[in-house]
Protein backbone atom coordinates (compact mmCIF):
# COMPACT_ATOMS: atom_id res chain seq x y z
CA UNK A 1 0.00 0.00 0.00
CA UNK A 2 1.54 3.21 -0.78
CA UNK A 3 2.37 5.82 1.87
CA UNK A 4 3.28 9.25 2.42
CA UNK A 5 5.57 10.41 5.28
CA UNK A 6 7.84 12.94 6.99
CA UNK A 7 10.31 13.47 9.37
CA UNK A 8 11.45 16.89 10.49
CA UNK A 9 15.05 16.87 10.84
CA UNK A 10 15.12 20.04 12.84
CA UNK A 11 15.64 21.16 17.11
CA UNK A 12 13.16 24.04 18.63
CA UNK A 13 14.54 26.94 20.68
CA UNK A 14 12.44 27.49 23.92
CA UNK A 15 10.58 31.04 24.24
CA UNK A 16 8.44 31.26 27.30
CA UNK A 17 7.66 27.57 27.05
CA UNK A 18 6.71 27.60 23.82
CA UNK A 19 8.98 26.97 20.48
CA UNK A 20 11.26 29.78 19.28
CA UNK A 21 11.34 28.30 15.77
CA UNK A 22 8.36 26.04 15.36
CA UNK A 23 9.56 24.66 12.12
CA UNK A 24 6.36 23.11 10.88
CA UNK A 25 6.19 20.94 7.47
CA UNK A 26 3.28 19.41 6.65
CA UNK A 27 2.35 15.87 5.28
CA UNK A 28 3.71 15.28 1.55
CA UNK A 29 1.17 14.80 -0.90
CA UNK A 30 1.60 14.50 -4.58
CA UNK A 31 0.26 17.13 -7.25
CA UNK A 32 0.76 14.69 -10.35
CA UNK A 33 3.28 12.38 -11.55
CA UNK A 34 6.22 14.82 -11.58
CA UNK A 35 5.19 17.79 -8.87
CA UNK A 36 4.85 16.89 -4.90
CA UNK A 37 3.83 19.46 -2.26
CA UNK A 38 3.83 20.24 1.25
CA UNK A 39 3.27 23.81 3.69
CA UNK A 40 5.76 25.11 5.63
CA UNK A 41 6.12 28.01 8.45
CA UNK A 42 8.53 28.78 11.27
CA UNK A 43 9.08 31.32 13.37
CA UNK A 44 11.97 34.27 14.11
CA UNK A 45 12.79 34.00 10.33
CA UNK A 46 15.34 36.43 9.71
CA UNK A 47 17.07 37.86 6.41
CA UNK A 48 20.03 41.07 7.22
CA UNK A 49 21.45 42.73 4.31
CA UNK A 50 23.51 45.12 5.88
CA UNK A 51 26.32 44.19 7.78
CA UNK A 52 26.38 40.54 8.36
CA UNK A 53 24.25 40.01 5.64
CA UNK A 54 23.14 36.43 6.30
CA UNK A 55 19.53 34.74 6.82
CA UNK A 56 17.94 31.45 8.12
CA UNK A 57 16.92 28.28 5.81
CA UNK A 58 15.44 25.24 5.65
CA UNK A 59 16.92 22.50 3.64
CA UNK A 60 14.88 20.62 1.97
CA UNK A 61 14.96 17.07 0.57
CA UNK A 62 13.07 14.03 0.17
CA UNK A 63 13.88 10.29 -0.10
CA UNK A 64 11.39 7.90 -2.65
CA UNK A 65 10.81 4.31 -1.92
CA UNK A 66 9.07 2.16 -4.74
CA UNK A 67 5.90 0.92 -2.84
CA UNK A 68 6.56 -2.73 -4.72
CA UNK A 69 10.00 -2.95 -2.80
CA UNK A 70 9.01 -1.50 0.49
CA UNK A 71 12.85 -3.02 1.84
CA UNK A 72 15.07 -1.96 -0.92
CA UNK A 73 16.84 1.39 0.08
CA UNK A 74 15.63 4.46 0.16
CA UNK A 75 16.71 6.82 -3.36
CA UNK A 76 17.15 10.34 -3.24
CA UNK A 77 14.58 12.53 -5.18
CA UNK A 78 15.80 14.82 -7.74
CA UNK A 79 14.61 18.07 -8.32
CA UNK A 80 14.35 20.63 -10.68
CA UNK A 81 17.70 22.89 -10.87
CA UNK A 82 15.54 25.70 -12.17
CA UNK A 83 14.55 27.42 -9.58
CA UNK A 84 11.37 29.41 -11.44
CA UNK A 85 10.36 25.22 -11.88
CA UNK A 86 9.20 25.38 -8.01
CA UNK A 87 6.85 27.35 -6.38
CA UNK A 88 5.94 28.95 -3.02
CA UNK A 89 3.03 31.12 -2.29
CA UNK A 90 3.09 34.16 0.22
CA UNK A 91 5.44 36.58 -2.01
CA UNK A 92 7.88 35.99 1.66
CA UNK A 93 10.01 32.99 0.76
CA UNK A 94 11.57 32.21 -1.75
CA UNK A 95 13.13 28.98 -3.51
CA UNK A 96 16.31 28.64 -4.56
CA UNK A 97 17.11 25.54 -6.24
CA UNK A 98 20.88 23.79 -6.49
CA UNK A 99 23.34 22.73 -9.69
CA UNK A 100 22.69 18.84 -8.33
CA UNK A 101 19.56 18.62 -7.94
CA UNK A 102 19.36 16.78 -4.64
CA UNK A 103 17.35 19.37 -2.78
CA UNK A 104 16.28 23.09 -2.51
CA UNK A 105 16.81 25.99 -0.11
CA UNK A 106 13.46 27.96 1.02
CA UNK A 107 14.54 31.32 2.77
CA UNK A 108 13.04 34.65 3.25
CA UNK A 109 13.22 36.91 -0.38
CA UNK A 110 13.96 40.20 0.98
CA UNK A 111 15.07 41.74 4.29
CA UNK A 112 13.42 41.38 7.25
CA UNK A 113 12.29 39.40 10.58
CA UNK A 114 9.69 37.52 12.31
CA UNK A 115 7.44 34.53 11.75
CA UNK A 116 6.49 32.82 8.63
CA UNK A 117 2.86 31.98 8.32
CA UNK A 118 1.97 28.64 6.76
CA UNK A 119 3.27 28.85 2.90
CA UNK A 120 2.36 26.20 0.62
CA UNK A 121 5.61 24.72 -1.37
CA UNK A 122 5.23 22.81 -5.04
CA UNK A 123 8.70 20.81 -5.97
CA UNK A 124 8.89 19.53 -9.29
CA UNK A 125 10.86 15.93 -9.87
CA UNK A 126 12.90 15.33 -12.46
CA UNK A 127 11.20 11.69 -12.16
CA UNK A 128 8.28 10.07 -12.93
CA UNK A 129 6.03 9.18 -10.20
CA UNK A 130 5.42 5.18 -10.41
CA UNK A 131 3.80 4.94 -7.29
CA UNK A 132 6.34 5.68 -4.52
CA UNK A 133 6.14 6.05 -0.94
CA UNK A 134 8.07 9.76 -0.05
CA UNK A 135 9.80 11.08 3.09
CA UNK A 136 10.11 14.67 3.21
CA UNK A 137 13.03 16.21 5.46
CA UNK A 138 14.26 19.49 6.77
CA UNK A 139 17.44 20.61 8.11
CA UNK A 140 17.40 24.22 9.58
CA UNK A 141 20.69 25.88 7.71
CA UNK A 142 22.19 29.45 8.53
CA UNK A 143 23.68 31.41 5.29
CA UNK A 144 27.49 32.15 5.94
CA UNK A 145 28.31 34.92 3.51
CA UNK A 146 31.47 35.23 1.44
CA UNK A 147 34.40 37.30 3.25
CA UNK A 148 37.23 37.43 5.12
CA UNK A 149 38.07 36.19 8.66
CA UNK A 150 40.41 35.11 11.31
CA UNK A 151 41.81 31.71 11.82
CA UNK A 152 43.49 31.35 15.17
CA UNK A 153 43.17 33.49 18.04
CA UNK A 154 46.80 34.11 18.98
CA UNK A 155 46.10 31.88 22.31
CA UNK A 156 48.56 29.43 21.72
CA UNK A 157 50.31 27.90 24.58
CA UNK A 158 48.73 25.93 27.85
CA UNK A 159 45.42 24.87 27.11
CA UNK A 160 45.75 25.68 23.55
CA UNK A 161 48.86 23.45 23.04
CA UNK A 162 48.35 22.78 18.88
CA UNK A 163 48.15 26.25 17.41
CA UNK A 164 46.13 27.28 14.36
CA UNK A 165 48.15 29.39 12.19
CA UNK A 166 52.05 28.97 11.28
CA UNK A 167 55.04 27.88 12.34
CA UNK A 168 54.53 28.84 15.96
CA UNK A 169 52.82 31.66 15.15
CA UNK A 170 50.87 33.27 17.49
CA UNK A 171 49.35 35.53 15.19
CA UNK A 172 45.67 35.16 13.73
CA UNK A 173 45.53 34.31 9.96
CA UNK A 174 43.81 36.38 7.72
CA UNK A 175 41.94 34.55 5.21
CA UNK A 176 41.23 37.02 2.27
CA UNK A 177 40.56 36.21 -1.03
CA UNK A 178 44.19 36.20 -1.92
CA UNK A 179 44.50 33.36 0.56
CA UNK A 180 41.71 31.07 -1.42
CA UNK A 181 42.60 31.49 -4.62
CA UNK A 182 46.11 30.67 -4.04
CA UNK A 183 45.83 28.07 -1.55
CA UNK A 184 47.98 27.77 1.46
CA UNK A 185 51.47 26.86 1.97
CA UNK A 186 53.37 25.42 5.60
CA UNK A 187 54.48 28.47 6.43
CA UNK A 188 50.81 29.48 6.78
CA UNK A 189 49.23 26.44 8.37
CA UNK A 190 52.15 24.50 9.95
CA UNK A 191 52.09 21.67 7.08
CA UNK A 192 54.55 19.25 7.26
CA UNK A 193 55.17 20.15 11.23
CA UNK A 194 52.83 17.46 12.20
CA UNK A 195 50.06 20.05 13.31
CA UNK A 196 47.74 20.15 10.23
CA UNK A 197 47.55 18.87 6.76
CA UNK A 198 50.77 16.62 5.77
CA UNK A 199 50.40 18.44 2.30
CA UNK A 200 50.05 22.46 0.99
CA UNK A 201 46.33 23.22 0.34
CA UNK A 202 45.22 24.10 -2.87
CA UNK A 203 42.65 26.59 -4.04
CA UNK A 204 40.12 23.73 -3.83
CA UNK A 205 40.00 23.15 -0.70
CA UNK A 206 37.07 25.21 1.28
CA UNK A 207 38.98 27.43 3.49
CA UNK A 208 35.84 29.35 4.44
CA UNK A 209 36.31 32.50 2.85
CA UNK A 210 33.74 31.43 0.05
CA UNK A 211 30.07 31.37 1.21
CA UNK A 212 28.26 28.11 2.65
CA UNK A 213 25.53 26.92 4.49
CA UNK A 214 25.90 26.06 7.81
CA UNK A 215 23.41 23.09 9.98
CA UNK A 216 22.17 25.99 12.14
CA UNK A 217 21.38 22.67 15.55
CA UNK A 218 23.90 19.77 15.66
CA UNK A 219 22.19 16.24 14.57
CA UNK A 220 19.23 15.78 16.61
CA UNK A 221 18.69 12.37 17.74
CA UNK A 222 15.26 12.38 15.91
CA UNK A 223 17.42 13.07 12.87
CA UNK A 224 19.54 10.30 13.26
CA UNK A 225 16.79 7.81 14.10
CA UNK A 226 14.64 9.28 10.36
CA UNK A 227 18.70 8.34 8.85
CA UNK A 228 18.43 4.88 10.20
CA UNK A 229 15.07 3.89 9.66
CA UNK A 230 15.96 4.52 5.71
CA UNK A 231 18.26 2.04 5.65
CA UNK A 232 18.48 -1.68 4.75
CA UNK A 233 19.14 -3.93 7.18
CA UNK A 234 22.74 -4.77 5.77
CA UNK A 235 23.49 -0.96 5.77
CA UNK A 236 21.87 -1.01 9.20
CA UNK A 237 24.34 -3.54 10.71
CA UNK A 238 27.43 -1.23 9.86
CA UNK A 239 25.46 1.79 11.58
CA UNK A 240 24.43 0.06 14.44
CA UNK A 241 26.27 -0.83 17.70
CA UNK A 242 23.66 -3.78 18.33
CA UNK A 243 22.56 -5.92 15.29
CA UNK A 244 19.15 -4.56 13.95
CA UNK A 245 17.60 -7.82 14.72
CA UNK A 246 18.34 -7.50 18.40
CA UNK A 247 14.82 -7.53 20.54
CA UNK A 248 12.86 -3.99 21.46
CA UNK A 249 14.03 -1.49 23.67
CA UNK A 250 17.34 -2.49 22.43
CA UNK A 251 19.85 0.79 22.32
CA UNK A 252 21.37 1.41 19.01
CA UNK A 253 24.17 3.68 19.53
CA UNK A 254 26.53 2.53 21.85
CA UNK A 255 27.49 -1.31 23.08
CA UNK A 256 27.00 -0.38 26.78
CA UNK A 257 24.21 -2.02 28.78
CA UNK A 258 22.63 1.17 29.40
CA UNK A 259 23.75 4.19 26.86
CA UNK A 260 20.73 6.88 28.08
CA UNK A 261 22.96 7.43 31.00
CA UNK A 262 24.77 9.34 28.37
CA UNK A 263 21.19 10.62 27.11
CA UNK A 264 21.10 8.94 24.00
CA UNK A 265 17.37 7.50 23.72
CA UNK A 266 18.05 6.06 20.10
CA UNK A 267 16.40 2.21 20.82
CA UNK A 268 14.77 -0.29 18.69
CA UNK A 269 11.49 -0.30 17.83
CA UNK A 270 10.38 -2.93 15.88
CA UNK A 271 13.08 -5.59 15.61
CA UNK A 272 14.57 -6.40 11.91
CA UNK A 273 15.30 -9.75 9.78
CA UNK A 274 18.65 -10.31 8.54
CA UNK A 275 19.47 -9.50 5.50
CA UNK A 276 15.97 -8.71 5.06
CA UNK A 277 13.85 -6.27 7.08
CA UNK A 278 15.41 -3.26 8.46
CA UNK A 279 15.13 -2.59 11.98
CA UNK A 280 12.74 0.62 12.62
CA UNK A 281 14.14 3.08 15.42
CA UNK A 282 12.92 5.40 17.50
CA UNK A 283 13.36 7.30 20.48
CA UNK A 284 12.69 6.45 24.35
CA UNK A 285 14.95 8.10 26.27
CA UNK A 286 12.68 7.86 29.52
CA UNK A 287 12.75 4.23 29.23
CA UNK A 288 9.08 3.31 29.77
CA UNK A 289 9.06 1.25 26.38
CA UNK A 290 6.01 3.78 24.69
CA UNK A 291 8.48 5.17 21.69
CA UNK A 292 8.51 9.15 20.53
CA UNK A 293 6.60 10.57 23.19
CA UNK A 294 7.04 14.42 24.40
CA UNK A 295 9.47 13.10 26.74
CA UNK A 296 11.59 10.82 25.08
CA UNK A 297 14.73 12.91 23.84
CA UNK A 298 14.08 13.77 20.26
CA UNK A 299 16.01 17.15 20.32
CA UNK A 300 18.75 16.80 22.22
CA UNK A 301 22.21 16.66 20.36
CA UNK A 302 22.84 13.14 19.19
CA UNK A 303 26.34 12.04 20.85
CA UNK A 304 27.97 8.59 19.91
CA UNK A 305 28.30 9.56 16.78
CA UNK A 306 31.84 7.94 15.08
CA UNK A 307 33.64 9.90 12.70
CA UNK A 308 31.97 7.22 9.92
CA UNK A 309 28.56 7.39 11.29
CA UNK A 310 28.83 11.56 10.70
CA UNK A 311 29.96 11.31 6.61
CA UNK A 312 27.34 8.63 6.28
CA UNK A 313 24.52 10.85 7.89
CA UNK A 314 26.14 13.92 5.90
CA UNK A 315 26.20 11.91 2.48
CA UNK A 316 22.49 10.69 2.57
CA UNK A 317 21.27 14.44 3.54
CA UNK A 318 23.32 15.65 0.46
CA UNK A 319 25.47 17.86 2.58
CA UNK A 320 29.23 17.52 3.37
CA UNK A 321 32.03 17.63 6.69
CA UNK A 322 32.71 21.47 7.43
CA UNK A 323 36.50 22.11 7.48
CA UNK A 324 37.87 23.73 10.29
CA UNK A 325 38.63 26.81 8.77
CA UNK A 326 34.75 26.67 7.77
CA UNK A 327 34.36 26.05 11.87
CA UNK A 328 36.28 29.11 13.16
CA UNK A 329 34.62 31.36 10.15
CA UNK A 330 30.45 30.38 11.49
CA UNK A 331 31.90 31.33 14.79
CA UNK A 332 34.02 34.41 14.74
CA UNK A 333 32.21 35.86 11.44
CA UNK A 334 34.28 38.78 9.85
CA UNK A 335 34.84 39.74 14.04
CA UNK A 336 38.41 40.55 15.01
CA UNK A 337 39.36 37.12 17.07
CA UNK A 338 39.39 37.43 20.79
CA UNK A 339 42.20 35.60 22.80
CA UNK A 340 40.25 32.75 24.55
CA UNK A 341 36.82 33.42 22.97
CA UNK A 342 34.15 31.04 22.61
CA UNK A 343 31.39 31.06 19.72
CA UNK A 344 28.95 33.65 21.21
CA UNK A 345 32.31 36.18 20.78
CA UNK A 346 33.73 36.38 24.69
CA UNK A 347 35.52 34.81 27.30
CA UNK A 348 32.29 34.41 29.75
CA UNK A 349 31.66 30.78 30.50
CA UNK A 350 28.82 29.51 32.48
CA UNK A 351 28.23 25.86 33.12
CA UNK A 352 25.21 23.79 32.34
CA UNK A 353 24.48 20.33 32.65
CA UNK A 354 21.82 17.67 32.38
CA UNK A 355 22.01 17.11 35.86
CA UNK A 356 20.24 20.75 36.19
CA UNK A 357 17.52 21.27 33.61
CA UNK A 358 14.04 21.69 33.51
CA UNK A 359 11.60 19.60 31.14
CA UNK A 360 13.79 16.74 31.05
CA UNK A 361 14.15 15.65 27.45
CA UNK A 362 11.06 17.55 26.32
CA UNK A 363 10.96 20.31 23.49
CA UNK A 364 10.89 22.83 25.83
CA UNK A 365 14.04 21.28 28.09
CA UNK A 366 15.72 24.46 29.48
CA UNK A 367 18.94 24.29 31.56
CA UNK A 368 18.05 26.11 35.17
CA UNK A 369 21.06 28.02 35.34
CA UNK A 370 20.74 30.70 33.29
CA UNK A 371 23.38 34.06 32.02
CA UNK A 372 25.62 34.72 29.63
CA UNK A 373 27.86 32.63 28.19
CA UNK A 374 25.75 29.31 29.31
CA UNK A 375 27.80 25.95 27.99
CA UNK A 376 27.09 22.43 28.39
CA UNK A 377 30.50 21.49 29.61
CA UNK A 378 32.39 20.03 32.77
CA UNK A 379 29.92 17.38 33.52
CA UNK A 380 32.35 14.98 34.51
CA UNK A 381 29.84 11.64 35.21
CA UNK A 382 28.18 8.93 32.72
CA UNK A 383 25.21 8.34 35.24
CA UNK A 384 22.13 10.28 34.19
CA UNK A 385 24.17 12.77 32.18
CA UNK A 386 24.75 13.95 28.72
CA UNK A 387 24.15 16.32 25.80
CA UNK A 388 20.87 19.00 26.27
CA UNK A 389 18.50 19.91 23.52
CA UNK A 390 19.86 21.44 20.26
CA UNK A 391 19.40 25.49 21.01
CA UNK A 392 18.38 24.91 25.00
CA UNK A 393 19.82 28.28 25.90
CA UNK A 394 17.90 30.62 23.51
CA UNK A 395 14.66 32.36 24.00
CA UNK A 396 12.93 35.30 22.07
CA UNK A 397 14.42 37.86 23.94
CA UNK A 398 17.79 36.09 24.64
CA UNK A 399 21.13 38.21 23.10
CA UNK A 400 23.92 36.26 21.55
CA UNK A 401 25.86 35.77 25.02
CA UNK A 402 23.39 34.28 26.99
CA UNK A 403 21.52 31.83 23.97
CA UNK A 404 25.29 30.87 23.19
CA UNK A 405 25.00 31.78 19.36
CA UNK A 406 27.93 32.66 16.83
CA UNK A 407 28.89 35.70 14.84
CA UNK A 408 26.37 34.49 11.83
CA UNK A 409 23.33 32.85 14.35
CA UNK A 410 24.63 28.74 14.50
CA UNK A 411 23.92 27.19 18.09
CA UNK A 412 26.40 25.48 20.38
CA UNK A 413 29.61 25.41 18.35
CA UNK A 414 30.75 25.61 21.80
CA UNK A 415 29.94 22.61 24.52
CA UNK A 416 27.26 20.25 23.80
CA UNK A 417 29.07 17.71 22.14
CA UNK A 418 32.18 18.23 20.62
CA UNK A 419 32.27 19.13 16.56
CA UNK A 420 33.93 16.93 13.90
CA UNK A 421 35.18 18.76 11.27
CA UNK A 422 37.67 17.89 8.54
CA UNK A 423 41.37 18.47 9.83
CA UNK A 424 43.36 17.36 12.50
CA UNK A 425 47.29 16.85 11.90
CA UNK A 426 49.70 14.24 9.64
CA UNK A 427 47.45 14.05 7.37
CA UNK A 428 47.46 14.64 3.88
CA UNK A 429 43.61 16.38 3.13
CA UNK A 430 44.57 18.47 0.44
CA UNK A 431 42.14 16.28 -2.33
CA UNK A 432 38.95 17.97 -0.37
CA UNK A 433 37.07 19.86 -1.89
CA UNK A 434 33.56 21.43 -1.39
CA UNK A 435 31.83 18.34 -3.20
CA UNK A 436 28.43 17.33 -1.37
CA UNK A 437 27.14 14.29 -0.63
CA UNK A 438 24.94 12.45 -3.31
CA UNK A 439 22.51 11.31 -0.95
CA UNK A 440 23.10 8.15 -1.61
CA UNK A 441 25.50 5.24 0.50
CA UNK A 442 27.36 2.00 -0.27
CA UNK A 443 24.93 -1.28 0.32
CA UNK A 444 27.00 -1.43 3.65
CA UNK A 445 25.87 1.89 4.46
CA UNK A 446 29.29 3.95 3.99
CA UNK A 447 29.50 7.25 2.74
CA UNK A 448 30.52 7.03 -0.90
CA UNK A 449 31.34 10.68 -2.39
CA UNK A 450 34.99 11.11 -3.83
CA UNK A 451 37.74 12.52 -1.61
CA UNK A 452 35.82 12.14 1.78
CA UNK A 453 38.21 10.56 4.60
CA UNK A 454 35.85 7.56 5.45
CA UNK A 455 38.44 7.64 9.29
CA UNK A 456 38.46 10.37 11.68
CA UNK A 457 41.73 11.17 13.72
CA UNK A 458 45.05 11.08 14.03
CA UNK A 459 47.46 10.51 10.39
CA UNK A 460 44.73 7.59 10.14
CA UNK A 461 42.15 10.10 9.00
CA UNK A 462 41.26 13.24 8.08
CA UNK A 463 38.73 14.16 11.37
CA UNK A 464 39.33 16.39 14.52
CA UNK A 465 36.83 17.55 17.17
CA UNK A 466 36.18 21.35 17.84
CA UNK A 467 34.35 23.08 20.48
CA UNK A 468 34.49 20.81 23.49
CA UNK A 469 31.46 18.61 24.91
CA UNK A 470 28.83 18.25 27.99
CA UNK A 471 31.24 15.75 30.03
CA UNK A 472 34.55 17.87 29.45
CA UNK A 473 35.89 20.84 31.29
CA UNK A 474 35.43 23.09 28.42
CA UNK A 475 37.36 26.35 29.74
CA UNK A 476 39.86 25.73 27.07
CA UNK A 477 37.91 22.94 24.56
CA UNK A 478 35.46 24.96 23.95
CA UNK A 479 37.72 27.43 22.64
CA UNK A 480 36.63 28.48 19.14
CA UNK A 481 40.66 28.30 18.38
CA UNK A 482 41.82 25.42 20.79
CA UNK A 483 42.79 22.52 18.46
CA UNK A 484 43.66 20.22 21.64
CA UNK A 485 41.72 17.32 19.89
CA UNK A 486 43.67 17.35 16.80
CA UNK A 487 45.01 14.08 17.72
CA UNK A 488 41.59 12.51 18.62
CA UNK A 489 41.65 8.91 17.83
CA UNK A 490 38.17 8.53 16.12
CA UNK A 491 38.56 6.26 13.34
CA UNK A 492 34.97 3.92 13.40
CA UNK A 493 34.48 3.99 17.41
CA UNK A 494 31.51 5.26 18.66
CA UNK A 495 32.16 8.14 21.57
CA UNK A 496 29.43 9.79 24.07
CA UNK A 497 31.01 12.98 23.50
CA UNK A 498 30.91 13.20 19.99
CA UNK A 499 28.09 14.83 17.31
CA UNK A 500 28.27 16.78 14.27
CA UNK A 501 26.87 19.08 11.73
CA UNK A 502 26.84 19.32 8.55
CA UNK A 503 27.40 22.51 5.55
CA UNK A 504 26.50 22.87 1.70
CA UNK A 505 28.10 24.69 -0.56
CA UNK A 506 25.13 25.31 -3.28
Amino acid sequence: MKRIIFFLLISFLLASYSYANNLQIGAISKVDNTHLQFSIQWDNSWKVTGGPANWDAVWIFIKYQDCATNYLPWQHVGLSTTSSDHTVTGGVLQIDAVPDGKGVFIHRSAAGSGNISSATVTLKMTMTDNSYNYQLNGIEMVYIPQGAFYAGDGNRGAGNQYGFTGNSALSPLLIDNTVQSNGLTASQYLVNTGWGSSAALPSTFPMGYNAYYCMKYEISQEAYAAFLNTLTYDQQLTRFSNAPNSATGTFVMAGLPNPQNCRNGLRIKTSGQVSNIPAIVGCDLNLNGTFDEADDGQNVACNWLSWSDLMAFLDWAALRPMTEFEFEKACRGSASPVAGEYAWGTTTLLAANSGAIAYPGATNEISITTGAGLCAHNVNSYTSRGPLRCGFAASLTSTRTVAGATFYGVMEMSGNVSEQCLGGYSYNYSSFTTQNGDGNLTSTGIADTPNWPLVGGGNAGGGTCRGGNWYDNSSNLGQVSNRDWMTWNGNQSKDSRVGGRGVRTF
